[in-house]
């Protein structure tokens, strides 16, 4: 009985070596995502220069918005991917003239595939804002996202990974991407869009999904090992999306139940408010369900 006991000691011990050790690595893993997040949410807020001592104030004015652009470009270069600008001269009904430029990248698949699969988040902020919940943060979980897929061995899908320009102007830039998908014919499965990711007050790392359909919700929830909610107020871009023909999901933070920052818009929207352990754990769920795509 003796041995017996101290046979179950030993593996009770070993047991929690294992656990303790794989809760280390996930924590490492973690650091690592997030220290990559605050580095491109800083930059972005202005919380740490840009590009040589410059640092922006907001990403509203036309030279902001060509500096981000360009820092995004560089981004997606640093991590070995083909980065591409889509710039756009378009004029409304009323003679207003809109020029700015989506920034992106494609991920080919490994197996021939003419099936895509786009992620995308904005870039631009409100006048005024340096928009770090609205919204480096999805630009930055859109960021990790491509590196992670660029890593993967085999791709049974292309992605585009792409970031808006002038989303706080009449949502010019993910309308001009979308147009040019579809004058492109490609047969593209899904839009992913990311907003908001950057606050969660009461800590369950929660996500609210509006998609156009059931297989789309259902991608998500099954990734999630976090509540997961539902909108059912329609958003203008979904529209967008949706008008072209194409299936889209939006993921944003807990807006159904008021966990959304306040400073949305505002000055206020700064780095110093994102709470990055929510930006990292989205991150990695929307990564798990572009990981299953993939296969």
């Amino acid at each position: 009985m003796m041995k017996l006991f101290k046979y179950k000691i030993v593996l009770l011990i070993l047991l929690c070596v294992q656990i303790i050790s794989a809760q280390s690595d996930n924590d490492v893993k973690e650091a690592e995502v997030i220290n990559a997040q605050k580095e491109m949410v800083g930059r972005l807020t202005g919380h740490l220069p840009i590009k040589g001592k410059k640092k922006l104030k907001s990403r509203s004015s036309t030279s902001e918005r060509k500096t981000t652009a360009n820092y995004l470009f560089d981004a997606l270069k640093d991590i070995g991917l083909n980065a591409k600008k889509h710039p756009y001269n378009v004029q409304d009904k009323k003679g207003k003239v809109y020029n700015g430029v989506n920034i992106y990248t494609e991920i080919p698949a490994t197996n021939g595939s003419k099936e895509y699969v786009v992620l995308g988040a904005h870039y631009d902020t409100a006048e005024g804002s340096p928009g770090a919940v609205h919204n480096a943060t999805g630009v930055a979980l859109a960021h990790y996202v491509a590196t992670k897929l660029k890593e993967l061995k085999t791709r049974s899908k292309n992605f585009i990974i792409v970031f808006f320009d002038q989303q706080e102007t009449n949502m010019i830039g993910c309308r001009m991407f979308a147009k040019k998908l579809k004058e492109e014919k490609l047969n593209v499965l899904a839009m992913h869009r990311v907003d908001y990711m950057g606050w969660d007050n009461d800590e369950d790392r929660a996500i609210e999904l509006l998609a156009s359909s059931i297989s789309l919700e259902s991608a998500y929830r099954l990734e999630s090992p976090v509540p997961v909610f539902k909108r059912v107020v329609s958003t203008p871009e979904t529209r967008i999306f949706s008008t072209l023909g194409f299936e889209t999901i939006t993921i944003t933070a807990e807006l159904k139940n008021g966990d959304n920052s306040p400073y949305v818009h505002q000055p206020a929207d700064k780095y110093t408010t994102v709470n990055f352990k929510y930006l990292a754990s989205t991150s990695e769920i929307v990564y798990r369900v572009m990981k299953t795509m993939a296969k």
